[in-house]
């Protein structure tokens, strides 16, 4: 098993959490260290938020133990009572962080005797603010959580993931002749999760810029065109994942036909399919090196002549027909679509990205 710094730092934030309250004399004390606990959280910015919403729901519960405890008493129908109060505030107003901790505030109070409602609520409170500080304070001075290298080698490995599935996914499609198409289901997963992976960095990164940096507009610059480069990713894969759709259809239709050979004419048609992928694996290269690693590239102009070519091979294939072509015009134009897309839209990302870095 894997331990991280996270890990480590939650066991030193509960001991230090421990020994402050021990020193202050306050207790419960294993309150404060179960704060710390849950305030370690995997950025500075999310320490901060569940710091303020545990701040909110602990007020919350505490408020409320003393109100009905000095109005009612705390007898076990006013604890129950309380306890759906508060499960209904915490839906209401949409507190993210678990009302369990103000609810179990609330039942410490009520459980006390009348004339020790109040000095229950401050050894409550005051362990519980002895927790979030040390959490926070141990997130921030030890080992700070940095996402920019780990946003960037992600983003990085996402989308070479995401090219080299594209253009497996058209390789498959080119090459498939008497044999069962591979779907590489494996591979699937792994370009999918990867991409998500990418994405939530970049929200967490995102969110320590926000708290670091509100008025970097240069920042907020990059993290635009970064996450339109993992929104591009998402495409990609979605666009292989929809040739692979095609493929076992058109084994079987060979299937039903003998498994004729593939004439010379269409066999041109699937070699020009295939080369398309030369120019993504080429732009998208450029890509990372702009994007990623804050380099200069020259843009490359949208072209038709790949287009053009491949229409003078179709229409040199169909001169050649004497039967239906529906299905196999219909797929080509499928994928010749998806190739177009994913070299048009690398080039205008790539553009953006070099007139932002101009």
């Amino acid at each position: 098993m894997r331990i991280g710094a996270r890990i480590i730092k939650t066991g030193i934030a509960v001991t230090i959490t421990m020994f402050v309250c021990k020193l202050l004399n306050l207790e419960p004390a294993f309150f404060g260290a179960v704060s710390a606990v849950i305030n370690m959280q995997p950025s500075i910015f999310l320490s901060v938020k569940t710091a303020k919403d545990q701040i909110l729901v602990h007020i919350l519960g505490v408020t409320a133990g003393l109100a009905f405890g000095y109005l009612i008493g705390g007898n076990p129908i006013v604890m129950g009572f309380v306890t759906i109060l508060l499960i209904s505030l915490h839906i209401k107003f949409n507190f993210q962080s678990s009302i369990t901790m103000g609810i179990i505030a609330a039942l410490f109070v009520l459980s006390s005797s009348a004339d020790q409602f109040i000095p229950h609520a401050l050894a409550r409170s005051s362990v519980i603010f002895v927790g979030l500080s040390v959490a926070m304070l141990t997130n921030i001075i030890l080992w700070p959580p940095r996402y920019q290298q780990q946003f960037k080698e992600k983003l990085e490995e996402s989308n070479k993931q995401a090219v080299l599935y594209f253009c497996q996914a058209i390789q498959d499609y080119v090459e498939l002749d008497n044999s069962k198409p591979t779907l590489h289901l494996d591979q699937k997963e792994i370009v999918h999760k990867t991409n998500k992976e990418s994405r939530k960095l970049l929200e967490f990164l995102s969110r320590e810029g926000d708290l670091l940096n509100p008025d970097k507009s240069e920042q907020l610059n990059w993290f635009a065109t970064a996450e339109k480069f993992i929104d591009y990713n998402q495409s990609l894969i979605g666009k292989a994942d929809r040739i692979y759709e095609l493929l076992p259809a058109r084994f079987d239709r060979r299937l039903q036909s003998g498994l004729q050979p593939i004439s010379p004419e269409f066999q041109k048609i699937l070699e020009i399919l295939a080369s398309g992928c030369i120019t993504i694996t080429r732009v998208n290269s450029k890509l990372r090196s702009v994007i990623i690693g804050g380099l200069a590239a020259e843009p490359e102009v949208i072209s038709e002549d790949y287009w053009e070519k491949l229409t003078q091979a179709i229409e040199q294939w169909q001169s050649t027909l004497t039967g239906s072509y529906l299905h196999p015009l219909l797929d080509v134009a499928v994928t010749a679509n998806e190739i177009k897309w994913a070299s048009r839209q690398a080039k205008k990302l790539l553009y953006d990205s070099t007139v932002r870095n101009a």
